[in-house]
């Protein structure tokens, strides 16, 4: 897979400050492997997958995606390790953590907003 952001030409309620009348640009965080392994889902259509170590200020400026997925857990990082990466680059889309099960997924929610005030992040779970 590319570095490429796929546009997604649909509509998708995820932000307060999402405009709903432009294409989405989606990046998923980690290795597709892994996000198959642990059974992940994803919303359809064409995702550019990159790695932990890959995100920098430069190619989130170039790519500029409006929502950034990645699991709760990976081989090489963790949602909390994530979040302050983009918070600190200043990204300014939304992004959400997935994890299969989370007994309380409120606390990661808040260490994450406790840390990160200026990111819009959110724990998806599938039940």
């Amino acid at each position: 897979m590319g570095k490429e952001i796929a546009w997604i030409n649909r509509s998708m309620s995820t932000s307060p400050r999402s405009d709903h009348n432009l294409p989405v640009k989606i990046l998923a965080v980690g290795d597709p492997s892994e996000w198959e392994q642990q059974g992940n889902f994803l919303p359809a259509g064409g995702i550019a997958f990159l790695s932990f170590h890959e995100i920098t200020d430069t190619l989130l400026n170039e790519l500029n995606p409006s929502m950034i997925f990645s699991p709760v857990l990976a081989r090489h990082f963790d949602c909390i390790e994530l979040a302050l990466l983009l918070h600190n680059l200043g990204f300014t889309g939304a992004y959400r953590a997935m994890a299969k099960d989370m007994p309380k997924p409120s606390l990661i929610e808040r260490e994450v907003r406790q840390m990160c005030p200026r990111l819009d992040f959110q724990l998806l779970v599938a039940n």
